[in-house]
């Protein structure tokens, strides 16, 4: 409806496929219709639509003015029967398009056909295999493998071939039906370095047994239906030891399960995750290991301390600094020319200042704290040996955090890009120099 339209919709006028309503709009022109896109370009007339359908009761879009609408239009990718809608709210139909495009980029063209191919089989399926947990690791298997790769090939006979094989062995495959266990590094903090196979993984689990440094935002990748349980260990507090830890996940995977153990962190980086995998090996048990970014490079990074850097730090040394017991061998092999990564062990900074320095460290060795690394709370407090304890105390720094000692925590602030703003200088003006031991 319009006084004049383009010369192209005046051609699908022509050829039929729409009908055009040569006039000025009126407020009684929605009646007919139970759909209206107001788009004239005056937003006055547009108003008037949209107040017009509203009194109506017929849903109306207004171009570019989410205010006014009452449906928006999503940008749609389109795998029929698999349909993909993107919506913003109204509020950027720009942005919509953006993700159409990396959606659309990243789909096999062809994932229609096997959403056909699932369905002409389902009853079969759900014939041959009646429990449903037992029916969904199937179709993963299904849309994961073989006949997912045939179908999107082009060889659909291949894939009805495969997939009435592998819907015949499934019945005498205990390995196939059995549980397995994902062991999944989250990474140090945010939500977005988790890997993609991690986070694949993750969504398929049955159950999710998952550490308290791992982003409650990764739960989020979680089936709705899947048993969350966390797992976490907090010093001087009541919590499951490492051997119910082991326990329970040999359990549920005894039990048939897909069990995501999610961890900060890498598992294999004071992740613990050895003696999980020696747990599962004894109990004859599948396993996958997904290696995750660790506290040390995650915090290094979005603090802009390089842990390696030429002509200044050739070796990286990691360890822990819940006691001097634990870290005073490691200490004593830190030099000039390396960098020291001590997880854990804030409690003990008295402790590892002492011992760096009575090994022969200057008191004013350089050395910075990363408190809630890679998160919105993360910051960073550049310090020396001789002020590490009064930092701790002073600047009330808690858990997670990750100290680093080495010339290199010295460019914390030159190369600065997460959250320059959060990044805090602290000298105890109070302490007394310490004689360097030769």
């Amino acid at each position: 409806m319009a006084p004049e339209i383009s010369h192209s919709l005046a051609d699908l006028a022509a050829e039929g496929r729409l009908v055009h309503v040569a006039r000025e709009f009126a407020d009684e022109s929605v009646e007919p219709y139970w759909l209206v896109v107001a788009a004239t370009g005056d937003r006055a007339v547009n108003e008037r639509v949209a107040l017009a359908a509203e009194a109506a009761r017929r849903f109306c879009n207004v171009v570019d003015d989410s205010e006014l609408c009452t449906f928006i239009m999503p940008a749609i990718v389109d795998r029929s029967p698999v349909t993909i809608a993107i919506g913003t709210g109204g509020h950027s139909p720009v942005l919509a398009r953006w993700v159409k495009g990396l959606i659309e980029a990243w789909l096999p063209s062809r994932l229609g056909a096997v959403a056909e191919l699932a369905g002409r089989w389902r009853e079969r399926v759900r014939e041959r295999v009646p429990d449903a947990t037992e029916r969904r690791h199937f179709w993963e298997r299904v849309v994961s493998g073989a006949v997912a790769e045939h179908a999107f090939a082009g060889r659909d006979e291949d894939a009805e071939q495969t997939l009435e094989a592998e819907l015949t062995a499934w019945g005498g495959d205990a390995v196939a039906k059995r549980g397995e266990a994902y062991l999944v590094g989250a990474g140090p903090g945010s939500a977005d370095l988790i890997t993609i196979r991690g986070r694949q993984l993750l969504a398929t689990a049955d159950v999710v047994l998952y550490d308290r440094l791992a982003s409650p935002a990764l739960l989020n990748y979680a089936r709705r239906d899947a048993e969350l349980i966390c797992v976490g260990k907090t010093a001087r507090q009541p919590s499951i030891t490492q051997k119910q830890l082991n326990r329970l996940l040999v359990g549920h995977v005894n039990a048939g399960k897909r069990v995501c153990r999610l961890k900060g962190g890498d598992p294999f980086i004071f992740g613990r995750g050895g003696e999980e995998l020696e747990a599962l090996f004894e109990a004859g048990l599948k396993f996958q290991v997904v290696p995750g970014v660790s506290a040390a490079e995650g915090c290094a990074a979005y603090a802009g301390i390089p842990l390696t850097l030429r002509g200044m730090s050739q070796a990286v040394i990691l360890t822990t600094g819940h006691t001097v017991d634990d870290t005073s061998p490691t200490l004593r092999d830190f030099r000039p020319g390396q960098t020291l990564a001590l997880y854990m062990g804030v409690a003990h900074y008295a402790e590892i200042s002492a011992a760096l320095v009575a090994a022969g460290h200057d008191p004013a060795t350089p050395a910075a704290i990363v408190e809630s690394g890679t998160t919105e709370k993360q910051r960073v407090i550049r310090t020396s040996l001789r002020s590490l304890a009064a930092a701790q105390v002073a600047l009330d720094i808690r858990a997670p955090a990750l100290l680093i000692v080495g010339e290199t925590t010295r460019f914390a602030e030159r190369y600065s890009w997460f959250a320059p703003s959060r990044i805090e200088h602290y000298e105890d003006a109070a302490a007394e120099p310490r004689t360097r031991v030769g």
